[in-house]
């Protein structure tokens, strides 16, 4: 097993299987931990990710993985897996059904494979390099459509994670125009916000914070969609801290809006 048609589909399988360790905990009595930077932990974001780390231990033993919650290292120009067992921890902690969990593949410095699970909406999106992507509510499964252009930004539908990203990062004055020049802005955060962009409903999702684990699948899903996945520059990224996920034409009108700005 190594070609992205065999990967996706086995990075399915294993997101199926964590999906019922997932909902086991989901809208149950839950207890949320504090990591060092203070950001949320729960019993299910580490059960996930150890069974995934044994999965492609097992599967693909020479293979490095970065993780969430385990750590490792992204290799630059190498290969590796990522894992974010719970993108969107705190509202999965309340209850809330905007969440998912990701899995990514990087091979020499390129993401070829990513694939998303959201549980609680029965949904899965999967893409790979050659193949296309796809999703899968229950048993209808269908291709996702490509990219389309949005002529200027007071047409665009713009997904932003929440203003408490922004406040503090020499981006917020550039988002603040910016949300008031496009046609609807609106703070859907984490993974949901890209399985409404990549159905062709919303039109950008930018986000500030962002590691590896949260943007390397969408870079899959970029290539195959005809989106581009860039930092705020509009040059080619999934590594974070800043992102934007749109049509190559939108990216650079979006990016135009964020240029960094101290008080």
């Amino acid at each position: 097993m190594g070609r992205p048609a065999e990967l996706v589909e086995w990075g399915e399988a294993q997101l199926q299987e964590c999906q019922r360790i997932a909902l086991r905990y989901f809208q149950r009595r839950l207890r949320v931990e504090r990591k060092a930077d203070r950001s949320p932990v729960t019993a299910a974001d580490r059960a996930i990710e150890e069974l995934l780390r044994r999965r492609i231990g097992r599967a693909f033993p020479h293979d490095a993985i970065v993780g969430e919650e385990f750590g490792g290292t992204a290799l630059a120009g190498g290969s590796y897996w990522t894992i974010d067992p719970i993108d969107g921890t705190r509202a999965f902690s309340r209850g809330l059904p905007s969440w998912g969990m990701l899995l990514g593949r990087v091979e020499r410095g390129r993401a070829i494979m990513g694939a998303c699970s959201y549980p609680a909406i029965d949904t899965f999106i999967g893409a790979a390099h050659g193949v296309g992507a796809y999703e899968r509510v229950g048993s209808r499964r269908r291709r996702l459509p490509r990219a389309k252009a949005v002529r200027a930004i007071d047409e665009s539908v713009i997904f932003h994670g929440g203003a408490r990203w922004w406040l503090t990062t020499p981006y917020a004055r550039g988002l603040g125009h910016l949300v008031q020049d496009c046609y609807l802005e609106r703070a859907y955060g984490d993974c949901y916000a890209y399985l409404w962009v990549l159905r062709g409903h919303a039109d950008a999702m930018i986000e500030y914070g962002v590691k590896v684990w949260d943007m390397a699948p969408f870079a899959a899903f970029a290539d195959a969609t005809g989106h581009a996945l860039t930092d705020f520059r509009g040059r080619s990224s999934f590594v974070g801290p800043d992102s934007l996920f749109a049509h190559p034409t939108l990216v650079r009108k979006i990016a135009s809006y964020l240029k960094p700005h101290r008080s």
